[in-house]
This record gives C-alpha cells, sequence and structure tokens, in this order.
C-alpha cells in the first residue's frame, strides 16, 4: 500500500523492480514493466484516488506472465485513448495496451477497482 501522492510512483516503481528481479524476469521486460507499473500507478493518483488516499500495488505470476495490479478507491472506467502525435497527455493507457499482453480492469465489492496488466516477461530458466 501506498499513498496517493506523485512520490509513491517511484516507490512503486522500486517495489516492481525489486520483484521482477527476484522472480527473473529478463532485463529488457523489466524496464517495460517498469514503465506499465509508472502508468497504472499514475492514472491511480492522478484519476482514482484523492490526495492521500491508499494506493495498492500487487504484482504476481499467473499462467500467462507477470501481472501487474493497481488498485484505487476510483469508479471511473479506465479507457485508453488514441495515440495521436499532437496529444502530450493521456496516452498511459494506450501505451499499456502497446507494450502488455493485455490489461483489463474489474470493480471492487469493497468500493474502488483494480486495474491490471499482464507483462510480456520471460524468466530466467534456473541454473
Amino acid at each position: 500500500m501506498i499513498a496517493s501522492v506523485a512520490e509513491s510512483i517511484k516507490t512503486a516503481r522500486d517495489f516492481a523492480r525489486g520483484w521482477l528481479e527476484a522472480e527473473g524476469v529478463e532485463r529488457a521486460a523489466v524496464g517495460v514493466a517498469l514503465l506499465v507499473v509508472s502508468e497504472l500507478v499514475t492514472n491511480a493518483y492522478r484519476h482514482g484516488s484523492a490526495p492521500g488516499e491508499m494506493i495498492s500495488v500487487r504484482l504476481y505470476l499467473s499462467d500467462a506472465g507477470p501481472v501487474v495490479e493497481v488498485r484505487d478507491s476510483g469508479d471511473s472506467e479506465p479507457r485508453p485513448r488514441p495515440l495521436t502525435p499532437d496529444s502530450f497527455t493521456g496516452r498511459g493507457l494506450a501505451i499499456v495496451a502497446e507494450l502488455t499482453a493485455a490489461w483489463g480492469f474489474r470493480r471492487l465489492a469493497s468500493g474502488g477497482k483494480a486495474v491490471y496488466a499482464v507483462l510480456n516477461g520471460a524468466r530466467h530458466d534456473a541454473p
């Protein structure tokens, strides 16, 4: 759990880097995963929570690959905007869609939502 403040985006990236490296995710995939974490946490901070509210960041392995899940208290449905050359903001989910195997969201029974992305990250084989 992290507070909904700008500084928490770096905290989430640092947490994700440690987890991904411990799981043996390839270095190139870790870089992409950190961009995805940044985008999802930034969206939770800017659009899904009030200042200081808690945001949850989870990473776990699934049969499809590593998954990043970010939970916030917001009820609005996340929607990607088109990638256009003249847009300077609002491209985060479109980028996530391009960089991941899949992404989506689900509403939580307790309120709020969980936004997830399945990463394209092969694990190293154990020696």
